[in-house]
């Protein structure tokens, strides 16, 4: 009996691929357009249960809103203000750091020379610097000048404002955007989505601040310069997954070890971020987030790798709330169900 051999239709195969390579396009050159809405939805989601409580205390729903987003900003620009303070005097004081650092590595290359195929001591003065005052261009040159940073402040201020103040239209109206015979799916579709993303954002942000008050608080105890600085960073580099833990930790152990020069603050450094990072991680982020985000951690560091080409620094933030919402879409259309089965965890 000869085999038959079954074959999917292309279209199968090929639309899933067609809609990703449409969207990427559409990400890429709107994003002008799209990152500002985008953070402004994030914004709109963290800061609604505060409206809410509010309107429980008798506060009109506009006026809610607008006393919410005051403090908000407000608080972001006076930390912000700090940091650039604190991060003006870290860049004046880092060629100390780095040349400390430059001397030890040369002292331990030297003490083991014979490992290597050099012979005689090496000298490393070559790599230490007298000021980067050359390379703080490149740390900035995202921001093209302050007019546009300012702008793109109130852009997504004004942003925040209408999707926190219009949220109950907003959402009649995306469903109603929807065929009638389609309302129910529509309704479904963005019900999931709610709870799903402004949990993980709730969740994931304020695990994320709680960890920079302790770092920031636990470096202060331990002496380490710049503590200001590094409890905050630590705290957002909490939010890229699984490598943004480790790369939050590593400057305040350089720095303690080129402070003290010692390996007990060293210790104490590393036992600090160890325990805080695996109790948010392995314990109360997923008791907080139960299985909330069913998305695969292959498909979680594809989609950080892809979001981050997209949109560079804010694209590692926002890829896990933004993968986990395109997944749901994808469950719900049909011919897009093969990409939400790519994505999708165990349940899937």
């Amino acid at each position: 009996m000869p085999e038959f051999k079954h074959y999917l239709p292309l279209q199968n195969v090929a639309l899933p691929f067609v809609a990703i390579a449409a969207a990427t396009a559409f990400l890429y050159f709107a994003s002008p357009i799209v990152i500002p809405i985008i953070v402004a939805t994030s914004l709109a989601y963290i800061l609604s249960p505060a409206v809410s409580v509010l309107k429980k205390i008798k506060i009109p729903h506009t006026l809610a809103v607008i006393l919410v987003l005051m403090i908000s900003f407000f608080l972001i620009g006076v930390v912000g203000y700090f940091l650039i303070a604190q991060a003006q005097s870290l860049i004046q004081d880092l060629p100390l750091y780095w040349n400390t650092l430059v001397e030890f590595s040369g002292k331990l290359l030297n003490k083991y020379k014979e490992f290597f195929p050099q012979r005689g001591d090496l000298d490393l003065r070559s790599f230490q610097l007298k000021d980067f005052s050359s390379i703080t261009k490149y740390l900035f040159r995202g921001i093209s000048s302050t007019v546009s940073f300012l702008f793109g402040s109130f852009l997504v201020l004004f942003l925040t404002f209408f999707i926190l103040n219009d949220q109950q239209m907003l959402k009649r109206k995306l469903i109603r955007a929807f065929s009638r015979s389609k309302e129910k799916a529509g309704t479904e579709i963005l019900e999931e989505i709610n709870q799903q993303i402004q949990g993980f954002l709730l969740v994931k942000f304020g695990t994320s601040f709680a960890l920079a008050i302790i770092f920031t608080i636990g470096l202060l105890i331990i002496g380490v310069n710049y503590a200001y600085i590094w409890g905050p960073l630590a705290g957002v580099l909490n939010l890229i997954p699984y490598v943004g833990p480790i790369l939050g930790a590593i400057p305040p152990l350089i720095v303690a070890g080129v402070q003290f020069k010692a390996v007990a603050p060293v210790m104490w450094v590393l036992i600090l971020f160890l325990v805080f990072q695996n109790l948010e991680g392995n314990i109360i982020t997923p008791k907080l987030m139960g299985d909330k985000l069913n998305l695969s951690p292959l498909a979680v560091l594809v989609s950080v790798m892809f979001w981050t080409w997209l949109w560079g620094a804010l694209g590692i933030i926002l890829a896990v709330p933004i993968t986990a919402s395109v997944k749901v879409i994808c469950d719900h259309v049909e011919a897009l169900q093969p990409i939400g089965i790519l994505l999708g965890g165990k349940g899937d």
